[in-house]
């Protein structure tokens, strides 16, 4: 089971696999919080306890019993060390099903060989920053590096949410996190790293099948125009498919959209200013999603942006929506502004006036979650295009 937020934000436990290395390793110093593993301590019996992690370093690849996890250990983040001495084939050859084609936008890879890295980045459509660069290669120097980079990150101050304002919010915590630890720049609370690769993963389940129905019968030599409204630091670029898609992204964070475009540079990332209007032209877009977005905004903001997707959306493209729908009373200085799945689809109706179609409608529960507090909408626009 993955911990709550409230669970786990006094301490950070990092779990380091040494394997062969085990005797190196365990005399070499790293930070308060890191546990080395030696071969018995992932025997399958024993594997339940890799769910009580945060991350999961795993310095000898060839000998950790990746088929033997579970998926509730899979959503614990991982640092895998690439072997020295081996290139990109043969690694793919013998460590893609097992583990690298399985690395997410949460894990991160650690190498000294710049070539390698760029080679498997564009294999596995990985991010820049999911890399933590060595500079040297024993063992020992390698895992107190990866934890002290862990220990820093986990370290960035960001903003309390108090007297929460959206665009100052935002901007603030950009400004804090997108460069020095992206994957923490997305959650408002202080969430454990474990719990955000897990809504990930649900989510991700939930929106590669739509992302394939949107794209629909289109040939392959035709793009796939798709905007994602509050890219942040460009977490879905990865599943997109660069070769036949073309990714824009909007986001208020100046300092998000600079790692979105570092990470992801074949995509176009913008700036949307504080009147919420996007700069692109009617009609522009096959498909419009956001994620975890609107909640955070009032109702009037919620309102402005519909419209707009509505607006530089094709007839007959798709407008998609993955929000938290709850029906509480907001709580004052909360960043979430909630909002019932009745209420919101109400709210959509108005901004587009009527004109979508519902095509798909999907509730989505979170492991730590007692019950279903996620919903994914799906809508084709409808309308005769102005725009040929």
């Amino acid at each position: 089971m993955i911990r709550t937020p409230e669970d786990t934000t006094a301490s950070l436990r990092t779990l380091v696999y040494a394997g062969r290395f085990t005797d190196k390793v365990s005399s070499a110093e790293l930070p308060e919080g890191c546990k080395v593993l030696t071969d018995w301590d992932v025997l399958p019996y024993q594997l339940a306890a890799l769910e009580r992690a945060t991350t999961l370093v795993v310095l000898d690849l060839f000998s950790f019993p990746f088929e033997s996890m579970t998926r509730g250990q899979w959503d614990v983040p991982l640092v895998v060390t690439l072997p020295a001495g081996f290139d990109a084939p043969f690694l793919s050859a013998v460590f893609e099903e097992a583990v690298l084609g399985r690395l997410g936008f949460f894990d991160r890879v650690a190498t000294a060989d710049r070539d390698l890295w760029e080679e498997l980045r564009l294999r596995y459509r990985w991010a820049g920053s999911q890399r933590i660069e060595l500079h040297c290669s024993p063992p020992d120097e390698a895992a107190a590096k990866i934890c002290g980079r862990l220990e820093e990150e986990a370290a960035t101050p960001i903003s309390s949410g108090e007297d929460y304002e959206t665009i100052r919010y935002w901007r603030g915590r950009g400004d804090a996190l997108a460069s020095s630890a992206p994957q923490g720049a997305i959650h408002v609370a202080h969430h454990d790293p474990a719990f955000d690769k897990a809504v990930f993963r649900v989510q991700s389940e939930a929106l590669g099948p739509q992302f394939v129905a949107a794209r629909g019968a289109r040939a392959e030599d035709v793009p796939f125009e798709v905007l994602e409204v509050g890219v942040g630091v460009g977490r879905w670029a990865s599943k997109l498919d660069p070769a036949n898609t073309r990714l824009t992204g909007l986001d208020v964070s100046e300092s998000m959209i600079q790692a979105a475009r570092a990470d992801f540079p074949e995509g176009r990332f913008d700036l949307l200013e504080e009147d919420l209007l996007f700069p692109y032209a009617e009609e522009s877009f096959d498909l419009a999603f956001t994620v975890s977005v609107l909640h955070h905004n009032p109702a009037s903001a919620k309102r402005t942006l519909i419209s707009e997707m509505w607006r530089v959306t094709r007839p007959g493209g798709r407008l998609m929506f993955l929000e938290d729908f709850v029906s509480e009373k907001r709580t004052p200085g909360s960043p979430v502004y909630p909002m019932s799945i009745g209420r919101f689809v109400d709210l959509v109706f108005e901004a587009t006036a009527g004109r979508v179609v519902l095509e798909h409608v999907e509730a989505l529960r979170y492991p730590h979650d007692p019950f279903f507090r996620g919903g994914l909408l799906s809508l084709s626009k409808v309308g005769t295009p102005q725009v040929w």
